[in-house]
């Protein structure tokens, strides 16, 4: 072929890989979804379900934005700008051959915002403060406080956090600074405390701020305070339990109790051959650690609680080995010629640091490394449509997989049932239209399953599998923030919105549910 003809056919052949270009049109508008306020500037993204069509747009002043030139096809359009949370909902339009879709309505949820001052004991601004902002989360159905922010307060004493979702928050500020000393040889006595909204000296203690959406609540100021420290005492001890002939040296610490109001106390070293302490901490409520100081994991470990009220000598603490945990995964009836070999076991700490395992051909597991005691939550990794985890037993004791303490070594094992039951079913408007893209949520009413969540598909519909057989509730949210859909308080609000569905084992039952709309929530 000529050399002209063959660039020919390649040009031809590259205009014909290319999706034709089309009249079609999207034209709509992007709103604040709390004042329903036309958003300017905001960026709008236009992605096909065909691919690999992916375009944007900005707002004018009246909110509107437009696409053009289009194919037919299937779109989704999203829509983000600053000081708006960029997970609102999704819209999906289809378009027809050279069609015109002119009223694409698009929602954004504004953020929120949290300002207060930092002040003295004499009511004066604390330049240079940090503030920690603490959201309630949940983790499997566990409530924590999670340490999501920090800020600087400014030479007036004031903080922002800026872009918040809705929901519940506990702040706490302190003062980096040191103590005044103005005394050579001397030890400080008095110390700046650090303390939680508005002057508590806990968490338990703490006054929770409730946020709404796109809220701007100020005047959450928080009150430091002075203490005397009382002197420090001695607190004098062996360690026992280190392996005989070993040469490894021991790290002992002290832990307060409470938040630590005059800091951490720190640590010192106990060395072979007889492996003595000498620590020095104010009175109050400790616990006492010791651990291999030069092993990230260590092979022993020891661990007490100790009421110090002035001096202590010929405190004892032993030491043991630190837990192992092997274990196995049973099929229980149903199991048929399921294999388990390469399911993996995960066990995550308080700190959701992980520990993985891997099943051989017997469904047998071995944890490499060895477990500081504590607690932890257990998930199997990949289990088996139609498999749900039945029972779970450490050391023969049947546990919770969301929350069990790990303090000695024992066997780990799993059974799996092949009974797992699923929900499926659709989400609908106000209006019985189909209602896309929006989030369900699943929650146990029997049983120890934990929460679960789904997104519903561009058609409406939504699936749970693997389901341990029983009764459960379901919500249909247009939005809603995973650290609040878990809280049962929240909850409460809409449990005339729930829909309760028992399912029994390999059964699948349907449901159709309305959607609780992003303006039923503000």
């Amino acid at each position: 072929m000529r050399p002209f003809l063959l660039a020919a056919v390649i040009f031809v052949a590259r205009l014909a890989a290319q999706p034709d270009p089309g009249a079609g049109s999207i034209t709509g508008h992007v709103f604040n979804s709390l004042t329903s306020a036309p958003l300017r500037k905001a960026t709008v993204t236009l992605t096909a379900r065909q691919g690999p069509i992916s375009l944007t747009a900005n707002t004018d002043a009246e909110g509107k934005f437009a696409f053009t030139a289009l194919p037919p096809g299937t779109y989704g359009l999203s829509a983000s700008r600053d000081g708006f949370d960029p997970a609102s909902r999704r819209t999906v339009v289809a378009l027809g051959p050279d069609g015109h879709i002119t009223d694409a309505l698009l929602r954004l949820r504004p953020l929120s915002v949290i300002t207060g001052h930092v002040v003295d004991e004499n009511g004066e601004p604390v330049d240079r403060a940090q503030v920690l902002l603490f959201k309630l989360a949940y983790l499997d159905g566990r409530k924590r406080w999670d340490n999501r922010y920090r800020s600087t307060t400014n030479d007036t004493g004031e903080y922002r956090f800026p872009n918040l979702k809705r929901g519940r928050y506990i702040l706490q500020a302190f003062d980096p600074r040191p103590p005044v000393d103005n005394r050579y040889g001397s030890t400080p006595t008095m110390f700046s405390v650090p303390a939680y909204y508005p002057n508590a000296v806990n968490q338990q203690q703490a006054s929770p701020v409730d946020v709404r959406v796109g809220a701007d609540v100020g005047g959450i100021d928080i009150h430091l305070s002075k203490l005397a420290r009382p002197a420090n005492v001695h607190i004098r001890g062996r360690v026992i339990g280190v392996p005989r002939d070993s040469r490894i040296v021991v790290s002992v610490a002290l832990h307060p109790v409470d938040d630590g109001v005059f800091g951490c106390c720190g640590n010192t070293s106990a060395n072979p051959p007889d492996y003595a302490f000498d620590l020095t901490a104010p009175p109050g409520q400790y616990t006492l650690s010791a651990k291999d100081y030069s092993a990230e994991d260590p092979e022993v470990y020891g661990t007490g609680a100790l009421t110090v009220t002035g001096d202590m000598a010929g405190v004892v603490l032993a030491m043991t080995p630190t837990p192992e945990i092997r274990g196995r995964i049973f099929l229980a009836e149903g199991g048929g010629q399921v294999s388990v070999q390469g399911l993996r076991v995960a066990l995550y700490d308080t700190f959701t640091h992980a520990h993985e395992a891997g099943c051989d051909a017997a469904g047998r597991f071995v944890f490499g490394k060895p477990f500081m005691p504590g607690n932890y939550n257990m998930k199997v990794l990949s289990v088996p449509d139609g498999f749900f985890i039945r029972e779970t037993r450490l050391g023969g004791q049947e546990i919770s997989p969301d929350d069990f303490e790990i303090s000695a070594s024992g066997p780990l094992e799993i059974v799996l049932s092949g009974m797992a039951a699923t929900i499926g079913g659709s989400v609908h408007d106000a209006d019985d239209q189909p209602f896309p893209n929006s989030k369900i949520t699943l929650i146990a009413l029997e049983g120890r399953s934990r929460p679960s969540r789904t997104y519903v598909d561009d058609d409406g519909n939504f699936r749970f599998t693997g389901l341990r057989p029983g009764k459960y509730s379901l919500f249909a949210w247009e939005e809603v923030d995973d650290d609040l859909w878990q809280d049962p308080e929240f909850r409460k609000k809409y449990e005339d919105r729930a829909t309760e569905v028992t399912v029994g084992p390999r059964e699948t039952q349907t449901a159709k549910l309305r959607v609780i709309s992003a303006d039923e929530m503000k």
